[in-house]
């Protein structure tokens, strides 16, 4: 099974003409060149029958795949001889592993020194902006991961540049959640993408295109002459 596509993924079986026949999940098997459709009810199909299942991810349909009935009970549907093809929604549905370098800026709050002066008032922390480089290694077009050196708390808004040539230019983000914390110094965050101004939103869409296509991709096409 293609590592990319989830083990059971939510998915909709069809006829080939779109009609939908019922809602479940999917199991893609790479090796058996078939696709497994589980439901609480599946109607049963005489082995040959065309039939189209349909990969989904919050409703958007990512990738489709035709096949043949093969094994047909009341609550699962095997296809064989199955194809598949990316759609246009997995770009925009799924998060795709990169390696990209950047630089960022944000307004970082000092640590506070309990010193006190006169009536008792402590010394006032003022934030001041920084760059500092990141390492960008998951991209959607709403949410980014990346990992730095510089902590960041939950809330932080920065600006980020990745990419040689840049890919993001001075695009606005928002820290959703300290992912993991790693050796050293070195942490990652997951960031909401605030605004894609200027090329970004078509710089990011074209890169996020291929990424789906390479890498949802699940099954050959048929060989020549077989169709």
């Amino acid at each position: 099974m293609s590592s990319r596509i989830e083990r059971d993924f939510p998915a909709a079986l069809k006829t080939p003409d779109g009609r939908v026949v019922e809602y479940g999940t999917a199991q893609a098997s790479i090796q058996e060149g078939s696709v497994d459709f589980k439901s609480e009810f599946v109607p049963l199909f005489k082995m040959g029958t065309p039939l189209v299942i349909v990969r989904m991810k919050d409703k958007v349909e990512t990738q489709v795949f035709t096949g043949e009935s093969y094994l047909s009970t009341e609550k699962m549907l095997r296809l064989v001889a199955v194809r598949d093809e990316v759609l246009p929604g997995a770009a925009s549905a799924y998060s795709y592993e990169v390696e990209l370098s950047g630089q960022a800026s944000a307004l970082i709050q000092p640590k506070i020194h309990r010193r006190l002066f006169s009536f008792g008032q402590k010394e006032e922390a003022i934030p001041s902006l920084q760059e500092f480089p990141v390492s960008v290694y998951s991209l959607s077009l709403t949410q980014l991961k990346f990992t730095c050196q510089l902590p960041l708390t939950q809330g932080q808004r920065l600006t980020l540049t990745a990419g040689d040539p840049p890919l993001l230019q001075e695009v606005s983000l928002e820290v959703e959640l300290p992912v993991t914390f790693g050796a050293g110094d070195t942490s990652s965050y997951r960031c909401r993408i605030l605004e894609l101004p200027g090329e970004n939103r078509d710089r990011l869409e074209r890169l996020l295109r291929r990424l789906s296509l390479t890498l949802n991709k699940a099954f050959p096409p048929p060989p020549e002459g077989s169709l």
